[in-house]
C-alpha cells in the first residue's frame, strides 16, 4: 500500500516544483511590465522624442526581477 502512494507523492511535487517557477516567470514578466510601463506613460507626459524613460525604468524593473528570483531561489 505504501508503494502505491509513492509515484502520487512523487508526482504532487514535481507539479508544485513546476507551479513555483511558473509563479516566479510570471512575477518577473509583472514587475518588468509595470516598469516598462511607468516608463512609458512619463515618456508620454514629458513629450520626449526618445523613449529614454522606458528604457531606464525597463532596465532598473529587470534587475529587480533577477534579484528577487535570486533571494526566492536560496
Amino acid at each position: 500500500m505504501n508503494q502505491e502512494k509513492e509515484p502520487f507523492k512523487k508526482e504532487k511535487q514535481q507539479l508544485n516544483t513546476y507551479a513555483k517557477y511558473s509563479a516566479i516567470g510570471f512575477q518577473m514578466i509583472g514587475i518588468i511590465g509595470v516598469f516598462a510601463f511607468a516608463g512609458y506613460k512619463i515618456d508620454e507626459y514629458q513629450n520626449t522624442k526618445t523613449p529614454i524613460y522606458t528604457g531606464i525604468l525597463s532596465l532598473i524593473g529587470v534587475f529587480i526581477s533577477i534579484y528577487i528570483v535570486i533571494k526566492s531561489l536560496k
